[in-house]
């Protein structure tokens, strides 16, 4: 009984150490003092997602010629797809920006968005072991449209939809933006759902309780962006998110082959946040997804 046996005891390991006291380990990541002692001592704390959970990444910038509204690309489809194979994935997203509002008009974005699936196509019939899935990151305007008409989203299997402007809008307006925004049926996911920049700029405010209802009863993704100045959602908004009930997806926003590798650093504020495997979509196998 470690209460009464004054003996100084040595344990080689956290798993033996916490086990003596009958308690589960408790992961680094949730060490907070939010009920995780508790839970350890009940044996009954989450299985936190871990990075081979992982099947996909759905936030990719190709350098593919989209002519977009923000920053292309480095590395091509082709690449990006390549790599997403060592990496061991089942399916990855494209989700370049929206082809530039104030330099094409509707024609011409229709145009461009085609081109890239036609090439996404011929990708598709060349490669079986990868699914490629056609998205686009499209910006929410700040009336709450999104910058891409519905004939042109129509070419799409489903959007990502992102706040790039007008920050210092109050909270209520850019709550009822962002909401008008993934209202859309072919929008399944908020990138990026704070805007922050880790030491650049806070970001956006959002009624969040208002923003989890309404994921959870319209089936909607909130984006963990593993970029490592965004980790956006921060720890916290995930954790809520979790107890509401709503889903998240962990994505890269990769604009390079390399940065692929950041998916770590989503896995790891899911984690801070107390995700479990089945909190995070892109933890499912392709049909399931």
């Amino acid at each position: 009984d470690l209460k009464t046996d004054k003996k100084l005891k040595k344990y080689d390991t956290e798993e033996k150490f916490y086990a003596a006291l009958g308690m589960s380990w408790i992961p680094p990541e949730i060490r907070e003092n939010q009920g995780e002692i508790e839970l350890a001592i009940q044996h009954k704390l989450p299985k936190l997602v871990e990075l081979s959970d992982i099947k996909g990444d759905l936030h990719i910038h190709s350098s593919f010629p989209i002519e977009p509204s923000h920053d292309l690309g480095y590395n091509s489809i082709e690449e990006m797809v390549k790599y997403a194979k060592k990496l061991n994935y089942e399916y990855v997203g494209f989700s370049e920006h929206n082809p530039s509002i104030s330099k094409h008009d509707k024609d011409q974005i229709y145009s461009l968005i085609a081109r890239r699936n036609d090439h996404i196509e011929q990708i598709k019939s060349s490669n079986k072991n990868i699914r490629i899935i056609k998205l686009l990151e499209i910006d929410i305007l700040g009336s709450g449209r999104l910058a891409v008409d519905d004939r042109s989203i129509n070419l799409l299997d489903g959007a990502i939809v992102s706040i790039h402007s007008s920050f210092a809008t109050n909270k209520k307006e850019m709550t009822k933006r962002a909401l008008a925004g993934l209202s859309h049926p072919k929008a399944k996911i908020l990138a990026h759902p704070t805007g922050r920049l880790l030491n650049e700029r806070t970001g956006y405010e959002l009624d969040f309780d208002q923003v989890f209802d309404f994921c959870k009863k319209n089936d909607k993704a909130l984006e963990i962006n593993s970029w490592p100045l965004r980790l956006d959602l921060p720890d916290a908004l995930i954790k809520q998110a979790i107890e509401y009930g709503v889903k998240l997806i962990i994505n890269t926003d990769s604009h390079a082959v390399g940065q692929m590798n950041l998916m770590k650093y989503g896995v790891a504020m899911a984690r801070r946040g107390w995700a479990t495997k089945n909190d995070i979509i892109n933890t499912l196998g392709y049909s399931d997804f």
